[in-house]
């Protein structure tokens, strides 16, 4: 049987705790196609489906991993360090790892012509680059560049910016499948968990309310497709809350950081 993933261990042990009485157990072991991820149990009976998806921008959290993806920080030797790259997300990474330490030497060295370098870094796709003080010599840390939507903007005073983004979300062709999972299955509940991760297609009020200690829940229903009973919202930063909606309506729940891997 395959392992759960990572995020599915963090889901399972978040829930059990925002659930009371509830234990969450893998349902997928690969032995079907479209199986749903987990089972909720109460009493040693199975009552719940859920299956755990992510809003997340694909190609910007695949450009991040080529670049920022090891357990290695990215240094350079021949460099002071202590730089901050943002980036477009069209920047092909393999190119950006080639070329940039040699730019940002010339820029420490201040022996090239400004301009120049400049116009150079701009071809490979930077945006910005600055320098600052830094533990590690010769580090460079490369952000990606984000639509001003998603990256910021009013502090939403209700939580309804998550629920109009989530109804029109769900609707595309790419939840379908989720959503069919659920659907087929013949238990009383069927949860769909939304993570949003860093790299997320939800706009900054959506994913804002996930992050705050404080964020407000919504003050209105989602529309949830049929199969699906309960939805599931939280942000993959360590700061925030839980959002859940189910018969009751929405409550919040405290996340779990610490997750033992079995």
């Amino acid at each position: 049987m395959p392992k759960l993933r990572d995020e599915e261990m963090w889901v399972a042990a978040c829930v059990e705790n925002a659930l009371l009485g509830v234990h969450v157990r893998q349902h997928d072991d690969g032995a079907q196609p479209s199986m749903y991820d987990l089972d909720l149990v109460r009493n040693d009976v199975v009552f719940g489906a859920m299956e755990v998806t992510a809003a997340a921008d694909a190609a910007s959290i695949e450009f991040w991993n080529l670049v920022n993806g090891s357990n290695n920080r990215w240094v350079d030797s021949d460099l002071a360090g202590g730089w901050l790259v943002t980036v477009t997300s069209t920047t092909r990474a393999k190119r950006l790892k080639k070329d940039l330490p040699g730019l940002l030497r010339a820029m420490e060295a201040g022996e090239a012509d400004h301009q120049t370098v400049t116009g150079r870094m701009t071809d490979l796709g930077v945006v910005s680059a600055h320098q600052g003080s830094t533990d590690f010599p010769g580090s460079i840390y490369v952000t990606l560049q984000q639509d001003a939507e998603r990256t910021g903007g009013a502090v939403p005073l209700t939580g309804n910016v998550l629920v109009h983004w989530f109804d029109e979300w769900i609707e595309k062709d790419a939840q379908r499948d989720n959503v069919e999972k659920l659907r087929t299955a013949e238990l009383p509940e069927k949860h769909l968990f939304v993570l949003l991760p860093g790299f997320t297609t939800a706009p900054f009020g959506a994913s804002d309310v996930l992050m705050r200690p404080d964020g407000p829940l919504p003050e209105v229903a989602p529309r949830l497709p049929e199969g699906i009973t309960n939805i599931w919202f939280m942000s993959t930063w360590t700061t925030g809350k839980l959002f859940h909606f189910g018969h009751g309506g929405w409550t919040r729940s405290v996340k779990v950081l610490e997750v033992a891997r079995s």
